[in-house]
């Protein structure tokens, strides 16, 4: 745990660098939210912020864990509670009320390597034409201790990351961090993809979206999170998901006839009953 929240001489970046948001709701897991929020407050960059974006009601005992954070670390910690809800809206919330440079995305229930912050600032820093920057990340599903875990890998070529779009997701949304002017020439997450907490495709709507304004994306070639696989595969298969992400799909499109089948392939794949997802998930990623 950070000893000293103050503290912002840690690396050669300042503080003011970076936002971190990491929205919850009442679903969320206790445990699963403190090591998300430790894996953060032990970053060898300490961010400006961390915004704790409340996505609805929730348990006396989440509340109990924000009013902790907050308190322990209180120029750290923002407890954010924007009046509309759904994925897209809180997180368009929070990054309207950051002031930094750049705006890092955290699942409540991902954890981040401890390096993770001060290697994709880095990297920006150094990139000025990259907008958007993501990283490999290792799934899991209940420990990152157990075995059989998987390191997903996304490439960093231009030309696949574009490809990518249309039958693989080109980046992990919670390993994501953002150059914060990059939504003033694409504008934020569009909120009608919101329909219920699961499965929103609000991130590929909005990867589409900076493709066709010519925006450059990445991704870091090694995992830096974390990322928790467990009932993935059934959010993904809901009716109204499904319908979202064909629209995500079709926002940026192509003449490419291999990329068509892909796209629908990859579609067709979401109506498959559940166990052929899971085992195909597990064996053919």
């Amino acid at each position: 745990m950070v000893k000293n929240e103050e503290s912002n001489d840690i690396s050669k970046f300042e503080r003011k660098t970076i936002t971190v948001g990491i929205p919850f709701y009442s679903k969320t897991e206790v445990n699963q939210l403190i090591e998300s929020i430790e894996s953060i407050l032990n970053q060898t960059l300490l961010p400006q912020e961390v915004h704790l974006i409340q996505d609805g009601n929730i348990s006396k005992d989440l509340q109990k864990v924000v009013t902790f954070y907050k308190k322990k670390y209180p120029i750290l910690i923002r407890h954010l509670k924007p009046n509309k809800k759904g994925l897209p809206n809180v997180l368009n919330f929070s990054l309207q009320n950051c002031s930094s440079k750049y705006y890092s995305r955290m699942d409540s229930d991902d954890i981040s390597f401890n390096d993770r912050l001060e290697k994709q600032v880095a990297y920006l820093e150094k990139f000025s034409n990259v907008d958007i920057l993501g990283t490999w990340s290792i799934e899991f599903e209940n420990s990152i201790d157990e075995k059989g875990t998987f390191i997903n890998q996304k490439p960093n070529d231009s030309k696949l990351l574009r490809d990518f779009f249309h039958y693989k997701n080109p980046l992990i949304h919670p390993s994501v961090v953002f150059r914060m002017n990059v939504f003033s020439k694409i504008g934020y997450y569009d909120s009608s993809y919101y329909n219920g907490n699961d499965g929103c495709s609000e991130d590929l709507e909005l990867w589409g979206r900076a493709l066709r304004n010519k925006i450059i994306i990445n991704n870091l070639q090694e995992p830096l999170i974390y990322f928790r696989t467990k009932g993935i595969q059934y959010r993904r298969s809901r009716f109204i998901s499904i319908k979202r992400q064909i629209r995500a799909r079709y926002s940026f499109n192509t003449i490419s006839p291999k990329l068509n089948i892909l796209k629908i392939t990859s579609i067709v794949f979401r109506l498959l009953p559940r166990f052929i997802r899971i085992w195909a998930y597990k064996k053919l990623r």
